[in-house]
């Protein structure tokens, strides 16, 4: 699971008030990450109450087929091999692996 990291604000006697800019995230919308898209997800929205979430890649669109059609130039997409992913279960070694196939793809 990814860690994050929000601010806390501590008052005098050292107990945490808050957690997180809550002024800041409840204006946060999530983006697609395929097509950079604004979702209708908070980033506070647990991901078991979204549509098209991916664990370990991050929110999707609705539609998939028109979110992959999209002329986004400022993204650039890589398809990595399915058999990369189930022969390399560790993600920090798969990290190096996919890294590995990216400089190799740019050869």
């Amino acid at each position: 699971m990814a860690e994050h990291h929000v601010p806390l604000t501590i008052n005098e006697d050292g107990l945490v008030t808050s957690v997180g800019n809550t002024k800041q995230q409840n204006s946060e919308y999530d983006t697609c990450v395929v097509c950079g898209k604004t979702s209708p997800y908070k980033v506070q929205t647990h991901i078991d109450y979204r549509i098209g979430y991916v664990e370990g890649a991050g929110q999707g669109c609705f539609q998939p087929k028109q979110c992959l059609q999209s002329n986004q130039s400022d993204r650039e997409l890589l398809a990595i091999p399915k058999y990369l992913i189930e022969k390399y279960p560790n993600d920090m070694e798969l990290g190096g692996v996919i890294r590995e196939f990216y400089w190799n793809s740019k050869k």
